[in-house]
């Protein structure tokens, strides 16, 4: 296992005036041991970030390495991908439909180990990482639900000790309720070999429940790398609050420790003066169906999810805003509210400001 640096990559297709940057001056450090999601909505460069890592690309300009190994750039020639190390985990699994479990996961093995006893020993010790009975090594892939699959994927990858692991939205296609058992899964197996890994996703909840760390991607450029809990409550900008949770974006007036808008006053986490972009997220509008304390609106939608429910409300001066509120109970469309703002707002200079 190692770390895993990337260092002013960028990847363009095509020439000339059609040319596409779809990575763009990205520089990453993903530490030994740790679990990296790279996040972004789909066309923003992730797979091919992650193409380049595991060698089917070749970079432009900058340099990858694992560890103190450079595997491509600074004038090196590329190591190719069958000797760069790497476990991939693809979006289906991938695995041989005419293998059983067994033979896929002992597919990465060096050929004269696969059929010995320590191979079959590596075999079994893969299966019990990946939360799977044994006797599932006799079976076929087919016979094997989604998430199965994806654990057997992960098992195959583990298995010859990569440096590092890639993961390309390996979820995707799973419903919910085994998504989340599946990702969860896979990172205790990730966590229990001590392994450096990479997600690439467009799930939001996935990259922050799963992650170290979280590299936020938008047009080719990496343009926030942080703990989840540091993405989520400090941005780093507006948009990104935007794509991560989602958010209230409201212009204001900061003097200092506070700031006011359309919500009333609100306190900042961070001094400011002058025109602000407030960022609020949906949990911390409250909405006041008792009493007529805070701004007032019009409830004009309410999306139920039992545990909590999103609220649209839009304000006497036409200003819609998001709020969250626990399910148990809540308003109806057409119902007048009040809302106010509870903990520390973000604020940023508006666009185009000094």
């Amino acid at each position: 296992m190692s770390s895993l640096t990337i260092t002013g990559v960028t990847k363009s297709f095509g020439t000339g005036p059609a040319a596409t940057r779809a990575v763009d001056d990205v520089t990453l450090h993903v530490p030994h041991g740790s679990f990296t999601t790279v996040l972004g909505p789909s066309g923003c460069g992730k797979t091919t970030l992650l193409r380049l890592i595991a060698g089917f690309l070749v970079p432009d300009a900058g340099s990858i390495g694992f560890g103190d190994t450079t595997v491509a750039g600074d004038g090196v020639r590329p190591v190719p991908p069958q000797a760069r190390h790497v476990g991939y985990v693809p979006q289906e699994g991938a695995l041989f439909p005419h293998l059983d479990v067994a033979a896929n996961i002992a597919f990465g093995l060096p050929s004269a180990a696969r059929a010995s006893r320590q191979g079959r020993d590596r075999v079994a010790e893969m299966l019990d990482l990946v939360e799977l009975p044994a006797h599932f090594g006799v079976r076929r892939p087919d016979e094997l639900s989604g998430g199965q699959q994806q654990r057997v994927a992960l098992a195959r990858s583990l298995a010859p000790q990569p440096a590092v692991v890639l993961l390309d939205e390996p979820f995707s296609s799973l419903d919910a309720s085994l998504r989340g058992s599946t990702a969860t899964a896979v990172r205790r197996a990730l966590a229990a070999t001590n392994t450096t890994a990479l997600l690439v996703t467009h799930d939001q909840n996935e990259a922050l429940s799963l992650a170290d760390q979280v590299a936020v991607m938008r047009g080719g450029r990496l343009v926030q790398s942080a703990p989840p809990s540091q993405v989520y409550l400090s941005p780093s900008d507006p948009q990104v609050a935007e794509f991560v949770g989602r958010a209230v974006v409201l212009p204001g007036v900061a003097t200092e420790a506070r700031a006011t808008c359309v919500l009333g006053e609100v306190v900042l986490s961070e001094a400011a003066t002058g025109p602000v972009a407030l960022m609020i997220r949906p949990e911390q509008v409250y909405v006041d169906l008792t009493h007529a304390e805070g701004v007032r609106g019009t409830v004009e939608e309410v999306s139920y999810y039992g545990h909590d429910c999103a609220v649209q409300v839009r304000l006497d001066d036409g200003t819609p805003v998001l709020a969250r509120m626990a399910g148990v109970r809540h308003p109806a469309a057409g119902d007048v509210v009040h809302l106010r703002v509870t903990g520390l707002v973000r604020a940023y200079r508006p666009a185009g400001a000094l």
